[in-house]
């Protein structure tokens, strides 16, 4: 049975699908741009989870905590933050952002907004956003799911940063100010 954190969780991800494949189209208007297959991707990956996550929820092993109202309101609230600080992040990079590790033409480091306090805010949302998928279910692979995603995205912004690097000259200076992707802590 869905739940209202549930439900609310479904919401938020597909508004940040929504947000970012129209804000990837208007940002672009008038240019040619090839198709970003791996963003499609997850936009597919996406919409099947949300037409099969009853039935895959039921077969993804044992439940690690009872679903509580305490746990639903973890979940909520990890989400909300998550999705707020990802739809900031996207707003602050404008026509920087890609799903792809490129630098564009007339890209520029961008040092304002939640980047002026982490370097990866964008990833750091969506991994809020996936623990408070992990928390709602509460099972053990939702968890696996989560470290998978924050490997992956740990690397990406590892490869960002190289290129980054030799790109701006002043990225060592903004790298030493701020951190990868909690503020104050890593």
């Amino acid at each position: 049975m869905m739940t209202f954190s549930g439900l609310f969780i479904i919401i938020c991800f597909a508004f940040f699908v929504l947000y970012v494949a129209v804000e990837s189209v208007r940002v672009r208007r008038g240019e040619k741009r090839k198709f970003e297959v791996r963003f499609w991707g997850f936009v597919l990956v996406f919409a099947l989870f949300l037409v099969l996550r009853i039935r895959i929820n039921a077969h993804l092993g044992p439940t690690l905590w009872r679903q509580t109202f305490a746990t639903n309101v973890l979940a909520d609230v990890a989400t909300l933050f998550g999705f707020i600080v990802a739809i900031w992040s996207r707003r602050a990079l404008g026509r920087s952002w890609s799903s792809e590790v490129i630098v564009q033409k007339e890209h520029e480091l961008i040092q304002r907004g939640p980047y002026a306090l982490i370097r990866h805010p964008m990833y750091s949302g969506l991994l809020l956003m996936l623990l408070g998928v992990a928390i709602y279910y509460g099972r053990y692979p939702w968890i696996l799911i989560f470290v998978c995603c924050l490997f992956g995205l740990y690397t990406k912004s590892q490869l960002e940063e190289k290129l980054l690097a030799k790109t701006f000259p002043d990225y060592e200076n903004y790298k030493r100010r701020t951190k990868a992707l909690i503020p104050w802590v890593w």
